[in-house]
């Protein structure tokens, strides 16, 4: 059987990616806030927290380049790229599947509700945000691949269609030699570079075009490869001078998110972040590796695909049962907060430890077992 190389986790960016996702759920929740606590009026920080997204694209494109080797100039065989193809499916797919059908039942759910209360069947189905079509596109994770202008179904999904189109530009590198390798990185820098110079050049924001959400991710992947081949010259880097540099660019991050500075730049401190973060050395490495913040960067990926849904349901149906207004007090908006994101936790466990790895190793098992069986005489 081919194995990948085993690689030591980076737990700093496990971390990062909890952060990420705290981030995340904290903006989409924000709308929830009493109309006396608007953030908004005294900072950017929430109103650009889609680019804790970008982050996202940024780490991963970094940490599939570490694990599997994007440095190593022999091009890979073709059974070892297929490898690569069903862990980052398995890795991803059981989770999108099974919150798509989660937010089709509750869709369903509530149409039977309203049947029941003598209305009629509706709602299931709502323009393009929830479609025939886009059901189907979300089941082939094609649904962010520009044939929409925004997110549909499970609206957090949209990242990881995007993050399975890079995941199919990594596989075509993986099947280059170093230099047709180098030519594709020219041209791949070539689109992220104009893309980047628009968006500064007119200072507009990196989310307000979905249909370029391909664009985006895939920029922001290139730059989390560019970094790992750049990687060692943090190495020569001490630890004090790594220290500083961290809680530089720490400081400089937030000061720019907070004054809605030009997403690039913040997109540019982020990937700072990323490469200075790799080698698990400074301040900043011990921070993230404390055991609450590295265990909730083991289970973001469940708390990113669950969040958004508890926070539908919280909108759809909390007036309707409780009678109570969402935002009566600044108080009860705050605690309401609270409570959901005190669910989230406790789902995305459940959803890590009972879904996402028995599911992800059921599968890798089963198309690993197809291709040895497959292959292996090929290369014996």
């Amino acid at each position: 059987m081919i194995h990948t190389l085993k690689k030591d986790e980076i737990r700093s960016h496990t971390a990062l990616r909890g952060w990420a996702a705290l981030m995340v759920v904290l903006v989409h929740f924000r709308s929830f806030l009493h109309p006396s606590i608007d953030p908004d009026e005294v900072t950017f920080f929430f109103a650009k927290g889609y680019l804790w997204v970008d982050f996202f694209f940024i780490l991963s494109g970094f940490v599939l380049s570490y694990v599997y080797g994007i440095e190593r100039p022999e091009r890979r065989t073709f059974p070892e790229v297929t490898h690569y193809l069903i862990a980052r499916f398995a890795r991803i797919y059981p989770l999108h599947f099974v919150s798509l059908i989660a937010v089709c039942l509750f869709f369903i759910t509530g149409a039977l509700i309203n049947l029941g209360w003598g209305g009629g069947f509706c709602c299931v189905f709502e323009d393009d945000l929830r479609s025939p079509e886009s059901l189907m596109a979300n089941l082939f994770l094609i649904h962010a691949w520009g044939m929409f202008d925004f997110e549909t179904w499970n609206r957090p999904s949209w990242s990881l269609s995007v993050e399975f189109f890079c995941y199919l530009g990594f596989a075509a590198l993986l099947v280059m030699e170093g230099r047709g390798r180098k030519l594709v990185l020219l041209a791949w820098s070539c689109t992220a570079m104009l893309f980047y110079c628009f968006y500064l050049g007119t200072s507009s924001d990196v989310d307000e075009n979905f249909r370029l959400s391909i664009i985006r991710a895939a920029s922001a992947f290139l730059i989390g490869i560019m970094l790992f081949l750049k990687r060692e010259t943090m190495s020569t880097v001490s630890d004090r001078w790594l220290t500083i540099i961290q809680i530089t660019a720490g400081i400089m991050l937030l000061l720019a998110l907070h004054f809605g500075i030009t997403d690039v730049v913040s997109i540019g401190l982020m990937a700072v972040i990323v490469l200075i973060t790799w080698e698990d050395r400074g301040f900043l490495c011990k921070w993230l590796a404390t055991r609450p913040l590295y265990t909730i960067g083991v289970f973001s990926f469940s708390i990113y695909m669950w969040h958004y849904l508890i926070k539908f349901a919280a909108q759809k149906d909390w007036e309707s049962y409780t009678g109570l207004a969402l935002q009566s007090s600044a108080a009860g908006s705050l605690l309401l907060i609270a409570c959901m994101i005190t669910l989230v936790i406790p789902i995305a466990i459940w959803s890590h430890r009972l879904l996402e790895i028995p599911a992800r190793r059921w599968i890798t098992s089963q198309l690993n077992g197809l291709v040895e069986t497959r292959y292996m005489p090929k290369c014996a």
